[in-house]
């Protein structure tokens, strides 16, 4: 009996084997499960990037949906100017645009502020530590509208790693897409806004520096001045 049952025992070579091919089994597992964590880490920055482009696109059509033009001008002299205007310009750091538009939220009780302000975007060199390429895209808002309506109020960052900025405007007129939309020049585009806007981002993101791009088009709601209030002759 005793002889037969040690007949049933393992060699030591059978528990090598199976030791080595329990540990390619496991070393398999953990390759698979760290590939797989890497993958899902990969996916949720590059949704959390796209949400945060599309929210960046998202807000300037808002805004743009709303840009507005008037004729009102301070009948009291003593008042502080004010000048809507739209202006947009190209360059090779990106496009700049600014202007007056109907959507100011007002946040504070009791503040003299109304649904108009100044908004503006452009490009701007990454502030930060962090391992950021590209530049950041800021919005310009101000709650007043003044005679400088391309300067005042407080810049944001609306996304960051913004490697192409770029602004076009439909031109009723011409029938033909500009690169520049300015208002309070005689030899721009005075008295009116553009049909319709398009706007184009590229984002570089991953540590291959993979770019995305996005692109919207929008249409502007008020292409001529508002002239509410004004004498009838």
């Amino acid at each position: 009996m005793t002889r037969r049952a040690a007949q049933h025992g393992l060699t030591l070579l059978e528990v090598m084997v199976a030791s080595a091919i329990l540990a390619m089994v496991a070393t398999m597992i953990w390759v698979s499960f760290d590939q797989t964590s890497k993958m899902r880490v990969k996916l949720g920055e590059r949704q959390e990037h796209d949400h945060l482009a599309r929210v960046a696109m998202a807000r300037m059509t808002r805004d743009l949906r709303s840009a507005f033009l008037s004729l009102h001008v301070n009948q009291d002299q003593r008042a502080a100017a004010v000048i809507t205007a739209f202006k947009g310009r190209s360059g090779t750091g990106g496009a700049q645009l600014d202007f007056t538009t109907f959507t100011h939220r007002r946040l504070r009780r009791n503040t003299h502020e109304g649904d108009a302000c100044e908004v503006g975007y452009r490009l701007a060199d990454h502030r930060g530590n962090d391992d950021v390429r590209g530049m950041d895209l800021l919005r310009r808002e101000s709650p007043r509208i003044d005679a400088e309506p391309d300067r005042g109020g407080v810049s944001d960052v609306l996304l960051t790693g913004v490697t192409t900025f770029e602004v076009r405007y439909f031109d009723e007129a011409s029938e033909q897409w500009v690169d520049g939309w300015d208002t309070t020049q005689a030899s721009g585009q005075p008295g009116r806004l553009p049909q319709r806007v398009r706007l184009t981002l590229a984002v570089e993101e991953g540590p291959q520096r993979e770019e995305r791009r996005y692109s919207t088009e929008t249409a502007l709601y008020i292409t001529r001045p508002l002239t509410f209030g004004l004498p009838i002759y």
